[in-house]
């Protein structure tokens, strides 16, 4: 069966987000099937012949997907975040048009995949998609997310970023979503240092855009802090001992498609705490303290119970590993390959 994966938006508008990670991880576990024949189309000038198509990356503002298909195609929606809060994630005029086209283009496409069921729900819902031609597979970490017990590795990572002895970490994006403020807020009131991890961070565009109002205030109040330390983009092979350097990784947000730092986190053998909405709770399973996003003080005192209980902490650790044991890179390429072979 030759795969094409369509992957020419993602120069433009994704490709060092989760967005591009997930399409590199894909291809490159599709790629070990010996029965499967995978293109990579970097261009819209490339047009080869195939069986299939899959586009990883489905933007609701812009043009990603053909109007008119001339083979079976399978489509990646991560989760429908513009659409649940617009109020947070304005179109324009142009954007809205864009909305139009692309809802269009989807009454064409054979099969949506997502990345867990909590965005199926809503996909289906918001986008009025029959359930059945949704289909959930689970993304995964890594391989080389793990414990590290040799500590000249890790020391040489602290030294390099100038990481405190006990901190608290964030793992992503800007967006609203992420609840940045009532992240940093939190860990302000409890006197612990917060580390930042995510190209988005250091980005010198404009902070005016409309999307980025609560980063702004999040910038405004906290960059200058000292016990708020903003790393920016950093390597995974550093960013696994940062993890591992990590008293807890926090991922508190308002609403994620998956949400791949906790498994991430629990892979390196650090306690989470996630909120208790959309699919953390399914992705995180009983590896995490699972919190009220909006409540600042029941995010403090889960941080407190983990940097103060050592057995509670450990217990979460423990089942945080066995948990990132059930998800595979191997799993999401034979769940879609499976999906491939069945609309054929």
């Amino acid at each position: 069966m030759r795969v094409a994966i369509d992957i020419s938006n993602l120069h433009k508008f994704s490709k060092g987000r989760g967005i591009g990670y997930y399409s590199q991880n894909l291809i490159d576990a599709l790629k070990k099937y010996t029965d499967l024949d995978v293109m990579v189309i970097e261009e819209k000038t490339d047009f080869p012949k195939v069986d299939i198509i899959h586009y990883p990356f489905f933007d609701f503002f812009r043009t990603t997907l053909p109007l008119n298909k001339k083979v079976p195609t399978v489509v990646t929606i991560h989760d429908v975040i513009p659409l649940k809060f617009p109020a947070h994630y304005p179109p324009g005029l142009r954007g809205k048009i864009k909305h139009i086209i692309q809802k269009f283009a989807l009454k064409n496409i054979d099969a949506v995949i997502t990345d867990s069921n909590s965005s199926k729900k809503d996909i289906s819902q918001i986008l009025n998609i029959p359930d059945n031609k949704i289909h959930t597979v689970y993304l995964a970490a890594s391989d080389h997310f793990k414990l590290i017990k040799d500590l000249k590795i890790l020391n040489k990572v602290k030294k390099k970023y100038t990481l405190p002895d006990k901190f608290a970490l964030y793992v992503g994006s800007v967006n609203w979503n992420k609840n940045l403020n009532n992240l940093a807020k939190t860990c302000m009131e409890t006197g612990i240092d917060l580390v930042l991890v995510g190209g988005d961070f250091t980005k010198s565009d404009s902070l005016n855009h409309p999307e980025l109002k609560d980063f702004k205030k999040f910038i405004e109040e906290f960059e200058d802090n000292p016990k708020v330390h903003i790393l920016g983009f950093v390597e995974d092979e550093d960013l696994v001992s940062v993890y591992n350097l990590a008293e807890v990784t926090l991922l508190v947000s308002f609403y994620e498609g998956f949400g791949l730092s906790i498994l991430e986190s629990q892979a390196c053998g650090t306690p989470v705490i996630t909120s208790n909405v959309s699919s953390m709770p399914e992705v995180a399973g009983e590896g995490a303290l699972l919190i009220d996003p909006e409540n600042i003080e029941e995010i403090k005192k889960a941080i407190i119970s983990i940097f103060e209980d050592d057995k509670f902490s450990k217990d979460l650790i423990n089942k945080g590993l066995r948990n990132s044991e059930k998800y595979s890179w191997k799993n999401v390429a034979n769940e879609t390959s499976k999906l491939y072979r069945n609309i054929l």
